[in-house]
């Protein structure tokens, strides 16, 4: 594991602004060293008043090349998605983290795509939770995103962080991540064809802790590239239900789906597991969300992830407000 030193980078890049609702809200760029890399992040902090915000959210994005504010490389995933969550929150007196992973936005990768690996992404967290506590923060509350939210389930079962009141999960996966990839391949091309049984051989054999010993056909040679082999291996060792079940009844976990989300449907586990009304078990389902947390548009299904000015879907709003009332009341 590599060792990560925590910094924090203030001064000439800090700025202050005030949030609608008439919050202060000063932002310093911030960014731990693990290794030879860099990673890079923004570290928002509310003040009401004279009342400094003693709990920080940390906003984990979702997968590829998405960065802390939501957008992409291109113009097709410009959104700001995590920058209206940062105001959600702020609005309620939470002071926020956004944060680029490894090679992604400016955050450095100086080992290549071969040397990311998902674990190191779930335990960068520990370093960003460290980095919250150096600045003053008691309470942590987790905002994750897609394959973000598994991340943060990850991360809390493992370390069990100090100061966490509670986790908010946006449309997270809740199968294993070669099970849905399996899913999403078979709508693609028929499972007995030949790319077919190719694309299901390969899922089974990363699962199963070995890398690929013969070459993609170029069909799949974008999922199953000789230099992501080793992130999706370790990615396919994590199991989301079996990190939900450690978790339930000893913090509040929030889950959001959107029926209109094209990425990651809502989990039938999940959702089963949310109709226990358990304690500190909640499921919400947004009739008209789509995967960018947006309303989604009829007949442009696309839309919602290249217009940065669309605003985060109303019913999660009224939905996410409540949840953060009663996280902030919580002892």
């Amino acid at each position: 594991m590599k060792e990560i030193r925590v910094w924090a980078l203030a001064g000439a890049l800090a700025f202050v602004s005030a949030t609608a609702w008439g919050q202060k809200v000063k932002s310093e760029e911030v960014f731990i060293q693990s290794g030879e890399d860099v990673l890079r992040g923004t570290l928002s902090h509310v003040k009401e008043g004279r009342k400094a915000a003693r709990t920080l959210a940390i906003i984990l994005p979702g997968s590829g090349p998405t960065d802390r504010h939501g957008n992409g490389p291109g113009p097709t995933l410009q959104t700001n998605m995590y920058d209206q969550l940062a105001e959600l929150l702020q609005a309620q007196g939470i002071s926020t983290m956004q944060v680029d992973k490894r090679g992604v936005g400016e955050s450095t990768l100086t080992g290549g795509e071969g040397s990311m690996l998902f674990s190191d992404n779930v335990q960068d967290y520990q370093a960003w939770w460290a980095l919250g506590q150096l600045a003053g923060y008691e309470s942590l509350l987790l905002v994750g995103h897609s394959e973000g939210g598994q991340i943060a389930l990850a991360w809390v079962a493992k370390n069990r962080p100090k100061g966490l009141k509670g986790l908010i999960l946006l449309a997270p996966p809740g199968e294993n991540a070669a099970d849905i990839l399996w899913q999403q391949i078979s709508r693609q091309m028929a499972p007995d064809s030949e790319y077919g049984q190719f694309a299901k051989t390969s899922l089974d054999s990363l699962r199963a802790g070995y890398l690929l010993g013969r070459p993609s056909p170029p069909a799949l040679l974008a999922l199953f590239r000789p230099s992501i082999q080793p992130y999706l291996m370790d990615w396919f060792q994590d199991e989301p239900m079996e990190n939900l079940a450690r978790l339930s009844g000893k913090w509040p976990i929030y889950i959001f789906y959107g029926e209109k989300d094209i990425q990651v449907q809502p989990s039938a586990a999940m959702t089963a597991w949310g109709a226990k009304k358990e304690p500190n078990s909640h499921v919400y389902t947004c009739p008209y969300m789509t995967h960018t947390l947006k309303t989604d548009i009829p007949g442009q299904r696309l839309a919602t992830y290249s217009d940065p000015n669309l605003p985060l879907d109303g019913d999660l709003v009224r939905a996410m407000s409540s949840a953060l009332v009663a996280l902030r009341s919580a002892k």
